[in-house]
């Protein structure tokens, strides 16, 4: 569903385990991972969606780091709050695109 910058599937497609990957204005570029990580005696499992965020159009196997990371839990309002991040995030890219743009030139 678009909603501002980011046109994110529903919360039914992560909780099927599903991957949702994109990019805006080239070299933005986000991966969105449902996350179940099994909980102990002392810790119930967690469920969330882990966000990852990078410069530059390589794919995700071969970036060596990422702008920034979030977690948030697998549900509509997790989403949501993942949404905002990804604008956030967005919204800072924006300010130095310029100078990412030009560092990813190939000469």
């Amino acid at each position: 569903m678009l909603k501002g910058y980011f046109d994110l599937p529903t919360i039914a497609f992560f909780t099927q385990k599903n991957i949702w990957t994109g990019s805006l204005y080239t070299d933005f570029s986000y991966r969105i991972t449902p996350v179940n990580q099994k909980g102990d005696e002392n810790t119930p499992a967690l469920k969330e969606l882990h966000t990852q965020v990078w410069y530059g159009t390589q794919c995700y196997t071969l970036v060596n780091e990422f702008v920034c990371e979030f977690h948030e839990e697998l549900t509509e309002q997790g989403l949501e709050r993942t949404r905002e991040q990804l604008t956030e995030a967005f919204e800072d890219f924006k300010k130095i695109r310029k100078n990412v743009n030009s560092d990813f030139k190939l000469h």
